[in-house]
């Protein structure tokens, strides 16, 4: 009940800083504002959460890395936006509603993604009472897992841009940058606005890569029923295979966190949470 009760407090937090920002916005173009709070709002909130959570056990004032934590979010929702596009995998609905371009129509959504990307620098540039060189530090790795060294070069990989997703080592590959690169920065984020050590900074990465990495694999193992048509771990090993394989990286995942004096809480109960997710579906199939 207490990461419940924490992850509750962290999305009310990241929800009303996210409307805030909005709300600020200058209504030059309506529509354009309203297709970016109909893609923002909603959804996990877990690398926001784990913003905030990592910022907060190492002793950081939560309100100073709020920025942050939107900044990621508005990556993520810009990314799902995109990967939603006819031009991409072509999704009609996401969280239950729309795609953003099946409500505004294909030009605003990708324009919304365009302002959602902008917006997440400009919020992560002005995070609460952060020095000036740990917000740079902050924003630097951000744009690294965003782009052609993370989360952009994934979704190259999963379109079969670059190479067919053939074996198990290239759909891997295509997790760590797609989702694995995003929990990593998150994670590193908000050690580096705490003002932690390096050995806690990279810590704090090596857990999140790890359990990113986990994260897309069980997703895809709920979705596989719904989107046969995408390459997944997997399709191309088996579902038990797949769901050893992020019980591994879940583990890995625990054992990164060995260098804090006390395990991070948030991250260590995040962990623990997929890993019993990962038990219960394997339950659940030995008993069909």
């Amino acid at each position: 009940m207490e990461f419940e009760k924490r992850l509750e407090r962290y999305r009310f937090l990241i929800d009303t800083a996210m409307r805030k920002y909005f709300e600020n916005i200058e209504p030059f173009a309506p529509a354009l504002k309203d297709a970016m709070v109909y893609a923002a709002i909603g959804g996990k909130r877990l690398r926001g959460a784990t913003v905030l959570a990592v910022h907060e056990e190492l002793g950081g004032n939560v309100e100073d890395a709020i920025g942050l934590s939107i900044a990621m979010e508005m990556v993520h929702a810009y990314s799902l936006v995109h990967d939603d596009l006819p031009c991409m995998d072509n999704d009609d609905t996401r969280r239950g509603k729309p795609t953003c371009h099946r409500k505004y129509g294909e030009a605003l959504a990708l324009l919304c993604g365009d302002a959602l990307l902008t917006a997440a620098f400009e919020a992560a540039a002005s995070s609460g009472n952060l020095p000036d060189s740990r917000r740079l530090r902050a924003i630097q790795i951000l744009a690294n897992a965003a782009g052609a060294a993370g989360m952009v070069a994934g979704q190259v990989l999963d379109l079969g841009l670059d190479g067919d997703l053939a074996d198990a080592g290239s759909v891997a590959r295509m997790y760590r940058l797609k989702t694995g690169k995003l929990f990593e920065a998150s994670a590193r984020m908000g050690a580096v606005a705490a003002g932690a050590p390096d050995d806690i900074i990279e810590a704090a990465g090596s857990w999140g890569l790890y359990f990113g990495y986990a994260f897309q694999i069980v997703d895809d193992l709920d979705d596989m029923e719904a989107e046969e048509e995408k390459t997944t771990l997997a399709r191309v090993t088996s579902c038990k295979e797949a769901g050893e394989e992020a019980e591994k990286s879940l583990r890995a995942s625990l054992e990164a966190l060995s260098p804090f004096s006390a395990k991070p809480s948030f991250l260590e109960s995040l962990s623990s949470r997929y890993l019993d997710l990962l038990s219960g579906r394997n339950l659940q199939k030995s008993s069909v």
